[in-house]
C-alpha cells in the first residue's frame, strides 16, 4: 500500500443525514466504495482542535494560559477539589484503583498477587547474588519498590523489583570501583583474587544504595524534561542483542555455585570462560550433579506448566517448591554440608528493611554517573517495553513520560530503605498478567507477601543450597537468549540483524557498559547514514486515475510525456541535500534517454522539515535546471516546510504557480505551461500522446513505450 498516494473522490450521490454526508470513493480498481464523511463545519472544528493540540503560537499560548488562570480564579471550591482529586488520581494511581475495586477484581488481584509473591521470593534472593549484594537486600528490593510502584505507576500488571539485567549492570559498574584507601584488602594480599563485594561488603552495599539514589534522580530529571525519547536509539535489535549477551554472562557467573570453587569475575566472556574451566580438576561433583538435577527439574516444570493447564501454577511456584525441597534435603542430610562441602545461604536477618539515608555517599557520585546513566536508560527501556506490551493487550494507554518519573521516584525513595536499583520484571509481570491481574493491587499483594517473608520466614532459608539459586538463575535466563530474533531480523532487514550481532558480540567481548554504548553509537550511525541517503523514487500515473504510485510496485502505470515525477523520502538538511541533488540529476539523465524531460515534479509529502542549507541547494538546483530548459515544480509541500521556504524567499524565486497541493495538479500545470510555450514559440505539437502507457502498441515505435522499454525504465529507476 502506497500511503502517500492521492485519492480522487467522485461524488456519486449525496444524502444529508444529521451528521454525515454519503460519498463514494473511486478506487484504483474502479470499484466504488461508500464513504460517510462529516459535514464541513464539524470537520473544521475537529481540525482546529487537532491543530491547537499539535502546537500553539506564542499569542495563542498566552491567551490559553490567561483563560486557564481566569477559569481557576472563577472556579468554586467544589470544582477545585475535583480538579485536585483528578490530578491526584493521575499521579498517585492508588487513589484511582483502590476506590474502583470490585469484588471480581479483588479476587483476581489477590490470586495473582499471591502467585507473583511466591515467585519473587527465590528470584529476589538469586538476583541479589548477581548484583554482588547480600541475599537479604534482594528481598528488600522485592518489597519496597513493588509496593511503591503499585501505588504510583499506571501499568496495571507490571511488577517492579530486582531484575537480572539491571543486577548485572550494578555488579559490572561497581566492580573494582573502590580505591585502595577504601578497600585495602582488595589491593594488598589478595591471593584468592576475591571481589570487592566479598572483601568489603558493607562499603559495597553503600555504593549500591548510592547508585540507586543516583539512578532515581536521573530518571526523575529525565521524566520532568521529557527525554524518554533517548531510548529510541536503543531499538529492538540493540536491546535484544544486549539482553542475549548479558544473559550468557549472567549464566557464566553462576557456574561457581555448580562447580564448587571460586571463579574470578571479569567483564569479558573469554576471561570468564578461562577462569571457569582452568580449575575444573577441583570441581565438586556433588554440587554439580545436584545443580544439574535441579536445573533440568525446573525446565521440566516450566514445560509441564505450559503443556497442562491444571499445572500452570508450577511456572510461578516451581522455583520456590524446589527451594523447599532442597532445604529439606540439606537439613536432613548433614553430610552434604560437612563432607561434600555443599554451600548454603546461611542466616538472613529478620524484619523490615532498615533505613539507609546514612549509606548514601554524595562524595562518590561522580564515579557512579556512567553506570547510573546506563542503568537509568536500560531500566526504563525494560519497564516501558513491558508496560506498553501489557497495556496494548488490555486496551489502555500508558503515559511513557509519567512512567519514567514514577520509576525514578521508586528508585530514589527505595534507596532510603536499603534497596539497589530496580526495574520492571519480564517474568513476574508475565505471570501477573497470565494469572488474571486486573489492577495494581496485585503488585501490592505481592509486596505484602515479601514483607511477610521478611518478618517470619527468613530463618527457613538458612539451609537453602546455593546451587539451587544458580539453577534458578540459569533456567530463568535461557529465554532471554533471543537467537531467533537474529534469524528473523536476517529475513526482515539485514542491517538490523547486523546491529543485533554486533551488540551481542560487543556485550560479550567488550564488557557490559562498553558493549551497550558501542551498540547505541552504531545505531545512531545507522540512522545518520540512512538519513543522508534517503529513498528517492520515481512515480507514474495509474491509468484513468489521478493517483501516482512508485514504479517498482506491481500496479501498471503510465508516464507523462516530458514530465519526471520524483518523490523525496525524508526530510532535507545539510547532510543529505547533496545526495538528493545527485540522484535527481542522474534520474533526469536516465529518463531523458527514453523520454526527454521538460519538467520535474518533486513530491514532498515525506519531507517534514528542511533547513537553510537545503533551501539554498534547492534554489541552486532550480536555477541550474532552468539553464538546461528544465523547470522544477513542487507538490504536497508540508506546512512547516512551506513556512521555511517562504522565509527564505524561495516562493519568490520559483513563483507561486509552481507550488501545488497535489501531484496531479502540478502535472496538469506543467502540461498547460508546455502548451503555452508551444503557442508562443510557434512550434507545432507532434502527434505523440501526453500519456505514455507501458504497452500502447505492439512493437517499439519511436514515441511510444512498448513492454521492453517499460521494463528498461523500471530497471533504470529501481533505486
Amino acid at each position: 500500500m502506497d500511503h502517500f498516494a492521492e485519492a480522487q473522490i467522485t461524488l456519486q450521490g449525496n444524502v444529508d443525514p444529521r451528521r454525515y454526508e454519503r460519498r463514494f470513493v473511486l478506487t484504483p480498481s474502479q470499484h466504488p466504495v461508500e464513504l460517510l464523511q462529516l459535514h464541513e463545519k464539524e470537520s473544521r472544528e475537529i481540525a482546529d482542535k487537532l491543530a491547537y493540540s499539535l502546537g500553539l503560537s506564542k499569542e495563542k499560548l498566552l491567551e490559553d494560559v490567561h483563560e486557564r488562570i481566569s477559569s481557576v480564579r472563577g472556579a468554586t471550591m467544589v470544582s477545585s477539589r475535583a480538579y485536585f482529586w483528578n490530578g491526584l488520581q493521575h499521579h498517585v494511581s492508588i487513589c484511582y484503583w483502590l476506590p474502583h475495586a470490585t469484588r471480581i477484581s479483588l479476587k483476581a488481584d489477590i490470586l495473582a498477587g499471591l502467585t507473583v509473591g511466591v515467585m519473587a521470593i527465590p528470584q529476589s534472593i538469586s538476583y541479589a547474588a548477581i548484583a554482588g549484594m547480600p541475599y537479604i537486600y534482594g528481598m528488600y528490593s522485592a518489597f519496597v519498590p513493588t509496593i511503591l510502584y503499585a501505588s504510583l505507576g499506571n501499568s496495571r500488571q507490571e511488577v517492579v523489583g530486582p531484575v537480572a539485567i539491571v543486577c548485572l549492570l550494578v555488579e559490572s559498574g561497581l566492580r573494582g570501583i573502590m580505591t585502595e584507601a577504601e578497600c585495602p584488602a582488595y589491593y594488598i594480599n589478595n591471593p584468592l583474587q576475591l571481589e570487592q563485594f566479598e572483601l568489603c561488603p558493607a562499603l559495597y552495599v553503600k555504593f549500591a544504595i548510592t547508585l540507586a539514589f543516583l539512578v532515581g534522580l536521573i530518571q526523575i530529571i529525565g521524566g520532568l524534561l521529557n527525554v524518554g525519547f533517548l531510548v529510541a536509539f536503543l531499538g529492538h535489535p540493540v536491546l535484544s542483542g544486549f539482553t542475549s549477551g548479558a544473559a550468557i554472562i549472567i549464566g557464566l557467573t553462576q557456574l561457581k555455585d555448580w562447580f564448587g570453587y571460586k571463579i574470578k569475575r571479569t567483564a569479558y566472556v573469554y576471561d570468564t570462560l578461562y577462569y571457569s574451566f582452568v580449575g575444573f580438576a577441583k570441581v565438586n561433583g556433588m554440587t554439580l550433579g545436584l545443580g544439574l538435577l535441579w536445573f533440568f527439574t525446573l525446565l521440566g516444570m516450566r514445560y509441564i506448566s505450559g503443556k497442562f493447564k491444571r499445572l500452570a501454577f508450577l511456572r510461578a511456584a516451581g522455583p520456590l517448591i524446589m527451594c523447599f525441597v532442597g532445604i529439606a534435603v540439606v537439613a536432613g542430610t548433614p553430610t552434604l554440608t560437612t563432607k561434600y562441602k555443599v554451600a548454603i545461604v546461611g542466616k538472613l536477618p529478620e524484619g523490615v528493611p532498615p533505613t539507609s539515608l546514612e549509606s548514601i555517599k554524595f562524595d562518590i557520585m561522580t564515579r557512579l554517573v556512567p553506570t547510573a546513566i546506563t542503568i537509568a536508560l536500560i531500566g526504563y527501556l525494560e519497564l516501558i517495553a513491558i508496560g506498553k506490551s501489557l497495556a496494548s493487550k488490555l486496551g489502555y494507554e500508558l503515559p511513557a513520560g509519567h512512567e519514567l518519573t514514577v520509576v525514578g521516584i521508586t528508585n530514589l525513595v527505595c534507596s532510603c530503605f536499603s534497596c539497589f536499583p530496580v526495574s520492571g520484571s519480564f517474568s513476574r509481570s508475565a505471570v501477573n498478567y497470565s494469572s488474571g491481574a486486573q489492577t495494581q493491587l496485585s503488585g501490592f499483594i505481592s509486596g505484602l507477601i515479601m514483607l511477610l517473608t521478611l518478618l517470619v520466614l527468613t530463618p527457613v532459608f538458612f539451609y537453602l543450597p546455593k546451587f539451587i539459586l544458580a539453577s534458578i538463575i540459569i533456567s530463568s535466563i535461557i529465554p532471554l537468549i533471543a537467537w531467533r530474533d537474529a534469524v528473523a531480523l536476517w529475513h526482515i532487514k539485514k542491517v538490523d540483524c547486523g546491529l543485533w550481532v554486533f551488540t551481542f558480540l560487543a556485550t560479550l567481548f567488550l564488557g557490559i557498559e562498553i558493549g551497550i554504548a558501542s551498540a547505541a553509537a552504531l545505531s545512531l550511525l545507522v540512522i545518520v547514514l540512512e538519513s543522508i541517503r534517503p529513498q528517492i523514487t520515481v512515480l507514474w500515473r495509474l491509468p484513468e486515475t489521478e493517483i501516482y504510485r512508485n514504479i517498482i510496485q506491481d500496479d501498471p502505470g503510465v508516464f507523462v510525456k516530458g514530465v519526471l515525477i520524483v518523490r523525496i523520502g525524508a526530510s532535507m538538511y545539510f547532510a543529505n541535500v547533496g545526495y538528493i541533488r545527485e540522484q535527481i540529476i542522474r534520474l533526469i539523465k536516465e529518463y531523458s534517454k527514453l523520454n526527454p524531460v521538460r519538467y520535474v515534479v518533486l513530491e514532498m509529502t515525506p519531507v517534514s522539515s528542511i533547513d537553510s542549507t537545503a533551501v539554498h541547494a534547492l534554489e541552486a538546483l532550480i536555477k541550474e535546471l532552468r539553464t538546461r530548459n528544465i523547470i522544477l515544480a513542487l507538490a504536497t509541500v508540508g506546512v512547516h516546510v512551506e513556512e521555511t521556504m517562504r522565509k527564505a524567499k524561495l516562493y519568490e524565486v520559483i513563483g507561486e504557480d509552481w507550488f501545488h497541493h497535489r501531484v496531479h495538479d502540478a502535472v496538469l500545470y506543467c502540461l498547460s505551461h508546455d502548451l503555452t510555450e508551444l503557442g508562443r514559440s510557434g512550434r507545432t505539437m507532434d502527434a505523440t500522446p501526453l500519456l505514455l502507457p507501458p504497452a500502447m502498441l505492439e512493437g517499439d515505435e519511436e514515441d511510444n513505450f512498448g513492454n521492453a522499454r517499460t521494463k528498461s525504465m523500471r530497471a533504470r529507476f529501481h533505486l
